[in-house]
């Protein structure tokens, strides 16, 4: 399992269904994230680590409940629950109950803090995910790779690990709770409006009365979404689209700025840059030439 771990008496009377692996590494230590062990287990055992685990370690709950200690505190640990617990950070956990069914995944590599710090998880984190569907596909099939034993299976797994890191972001930070949910559902018509009418000039209070909110609430609402003003997004868009045009039409710089909304080409170009550190022209230069 991972690692050595002590059990309660009432523990060891449980039958528990264990599904794991831990590959022996290859090259693929080389690369910017690895997997060194993936498994689940259906009666997490009692462990506790006075000085931590030499790895990374995400593990994250899908039936029964748990407890975790971690600095001092202790977390009650339900289905849709995880924590993240970093190298060498001592800890406990254990479950009183019949049923605690944990998935985890051991991992390390030259990018992983970087990774980690990206996805705000710098420090030890228990958390919350608004849907596990989407990390339970990831994590099984790491899980039947590894216990597959390719040559190749490491390598797979590190495009993998890479996923599920960018699908717990979006699972956990963007969409943590139901309420978010309908603070992204609320911004949908003014996403679509914007999608539609990019090409167009566009005020706040334009986008703000589409949801009956004043220009600073819906500032506020974009914020807390989506990490960005609505004008961010609306330049995003906007130049995403210009991007298109400059590889697949002929049009000049001039009209294709008239085109996504800019009415001075001088000042898309210089949003262009600022976005894609080329100008238009060697943006199409480049692509053409590809």
């Amino acid at each position: 399992m991972k690692g050595c771990s002590s059990g309660s008496t009432a523990a060891a009377k449980v039958i528990t269904m264990n599904d794991f692996s831990y590959p022996t590494l290859n090259a693929e230590t080389s690369l910017p994230f690895y997997v060194i062990g993936i498994g689940s287990i259906d009666r997490e055992y009692h462990v506790k680590r006075e000085e931590g685990y030499p790895y990374h370690q995400i593990i994250y709950t899908t039936r029964g409940e748990g407890v975790l200690r971690i600095n001092d505190e202790t977390h009650i640990i339900k289905p849709g629950m995880g924590y993240y617990l970093p190298a060498n950070l001592p800890h406990e956990y254990y479950t009183e109950q019949d049923i605690w069914e944990n998935h985890w995944v051991v991992f390390d590599g030259s990018g992983v803090e970087e990774m980690l710090k990206l996805i705000d998880f710098e420090k030890e984190r228990v958390f919350r995910i608004s849907d596990l569907t989407v990390l339970e596909a990831i994590f099984k099939k790491m899980l039947y790779l590894l216990k597959g034993n390719s040559f190749y299976s490491g390598y797979q797994c590190s495009a993998l690990l890479y996923q599920f890191f960018i699908e717990l972001n979006r699972y956990v930070n963007l969409q943590t709770t139901a309420q978010d949910s309908g603070k992204l559902a609320q911004l949908k018509p003014v996403i679509d409006y914007i999608d539609e009418n990019y090409g167009n000039e566009i005020t706040l209070r334009v986008l703000a009365n589409i949801i009956n909110l004043s220009p600073q609430y819906l500032c506020r609402l974009f914020k807390e979404c989506y990490d960005m003003r609505p004008f961010e997004y609306l330049a995003r868009k906007r130049i995403q689209q210009a991007k298109n045009l400059l590889i697949s039409e002929d049009l000049s710089v001039n009209e294709i700025s008239a085109k996504v909304g800019y009415n001075d080409c001088s000042y898309f170009c210089a949003v262009f840059k600022k976005h894609e550190m080329l100008s238009p022209v060697e943006f199409r230069s480049f692509h053409k030439k590809a």
